[in-house]
């Protein structure tokens, strides 16, 4: 296993998140938080110097590298980001505990959302900060899919390949930051042009430039408490809605029409079989919303339907989608958005899969002697390339029912465990108060807030990814 390379990437990581803690920094001394300015400047000092040396160890690491090696950098990457992103809230009155400290630094770079402190308390470079480590995340979600997950089933059915990002065998490393580059330049132009229409549309500059980078990487978090329409326009509101529907939507697809523009590719990404997936899913989800709650609210369960759909789940008003009863809300979350995306959950596409591959096997056995091959989208798919995703759906469905239990045992009811696990599994943490607004994040014990910071990092990871790296038979020889 080629360590020293492994070691050399968790160096840029390191980096990166420098550059971060500089940019806060300088959010603070623009915003004559002098304190927090200095406390951010010195840990990114701190963290700048550790990744540089990383790096200069690693520097003659081999230039090629097996998938096995890019399991275990995705697992460390996850597992490491947030150990050094939790360092600024380390030193807040407010987090009492390292493992508080750790829930938050993960909740932002798992762009699940969930949040035991209150906004409206917090300094602006914390709030700056954190909205950071959602974009970061974001772009790297969406890398790691393009490039680490896509070599991880170069023999499966492929739902993390994209005919515009190809990979070869041996060069996943490599085109890490190539590819990254990419998509960040990508999610930096959706974020601008939502935070210059959300100013237009009255929203204050600082709460604006939050909310942009917390939408398209489908994050959650905002910089204010209670309803966002307080402070966001109905034309903002929808703004928003169709930023995080950006954000989960095919990255490929949308660097594509991008770098075509044209009205053929245009066209592409509505037809796209995931994200009219989506659009499937939000129309279900103002279906219900307007049965429950009639006309007069139908503009706040139609934009509140494309946060829960992305995967984002803004509060914009307080009678909204939270009405939708909490099982269907559940469910519908718990698909997520496109495989190439910001969004969690166990994604559109394995979800058409598995049906078409029911339907088929249920159409055998009324036709036994008949030879009925999968087709998908004009594919014709064998039998065993859908092992891995009924594995996968088994070990999410796994991870969610011990998620459950364990969250049960450390004191929550069983509906707050339901809740609060499909919360952190589908990385919506805003799914919580939409479906059980009796508890809140900052409600729960320590111990709950481990088990729910482990249960999304599993959800970000990709589970198999983690039962993988945890085999023995992984690490032997």
């Amino acid at each position: 296993m080629a360590y020293s390379r492994i070691f050399l990437w968790l160096g840029y990581a390191l980096i990166s998140c420098a550059v971060l803690m500089l940019v806060s920094a300088l959010g603070g001394l623009i915003f004559k938080e002098y304190l927090e300015s200095q406390l951010f400047l010195s840990l990114a000092f701190i963290v700048g110097v550790m990744g540089l040396i990383i790096i200069f160890i690693g520097q003659n690491a081999p230039t090629h590298e097996s998938t096995r090696d890019a399991l275990v950098l995705l697992v460390f990457f996850w597992l490491l980001v947030p150990l050094i992103a939790c360092l600024p809230y380390l030193f807040l009155p407010e987090v009492p505990s390292f493992a508080i400290a750790y829930f938050e630094a993960a909740s932002a770079t798992t762009t699940t959302g969930a949040s035991t402190l209150n906004p409206d308390t917090l300094p602006k470079s914390f709030l700056l900060w954190r909205s950071l480590l959602q974009w970061s995340g974001g772009v790297m979600v969406a890398t790691f899919a393009v490039v680490i997950l896509a070599a991880l089933n170069l023999t499966g059915i492929g739902e993390h390949r994209s005919a515009l990002f190809t990979l070869r065998r041996g060069e996943i490393f490599s085109r890490l930051l190539g590819i990254g580059r990419l998509i960040a330049l990508l999610y930096a132009l959706i974020a601008t042009i939502c935070f210059g229409f959300l100013v237009i549309s009255g929203t204050p500059v600082f709460d604006a430039l939050c909310l942009g980078l917390s939408a398209v990487s489908t994050g959650g978090l905002v910089p204010r408490s209670g309803p966002m329409a307080e402070y966001v326009s109905g034309f903002g509101g929808l703004v928003l809605a169709v930023t995080c529907l950006l954000g989960a939507a095919n990255v490929s697809v949308l660097w594509d029409v991008l770098r075509r523009r044209n009205a053929l590719s245009l066209r592409e990404t509505f037809l796209n079989i995931e994200h009219r997936g989506i659009f499937a899913i939000i129309i279900i989800m103002v279906v219900a919303g307007f049965l429950s709650t009639g006309v007069a609210h139908l503009y706040t369960v139609l934009v509140e339907a494309a946060y829960m759909a992305s995967s984002t789940g803004f509060d914009y008003h307080v009678i909204g989608i939270d009405m939708v009863p909490s099982a269907l809300l559940i469910a519908l979350v718990l698909v997520g958005g496109s495989a190439l995306s910001t969004a969690g959950g166990l994604k559109i596409i394995r979800m058409l899969l598995l049906f078409r591959h029911l339907r088929t096997d249920l159409d055998r056995m009324s036709h036994p002697s008949r030879v009925m091959p999968v087709k998908f989208q004009g594919r014709t798919i064998d039998d065993k390339a859908f092992l891995s995703i009924w594995m996968y759906f088994f070990g999410y469905t796994l991870v969610f029912a011990l998620g459950i239990t364990a969250l049960g045992a450390s004191g929550l009811e069983f509906t707050q465990a339901v809740s609060a696990g499909a919360s952190a599994l589908s990385n919506t943490g805003p799914l919580l108060d939409a479906t059980n607004p009796e508890i809140g994040y900052g409600d729960m014990n320590v111990l709950s807030l481990t088990i729910l910071t482990v249960i999304m990092l599993l959800g970000r990871i990709e589970v198999l990814a983690v039962f993988a790296v945890i085999a023995p038979s992984f690490w032997r020889n």
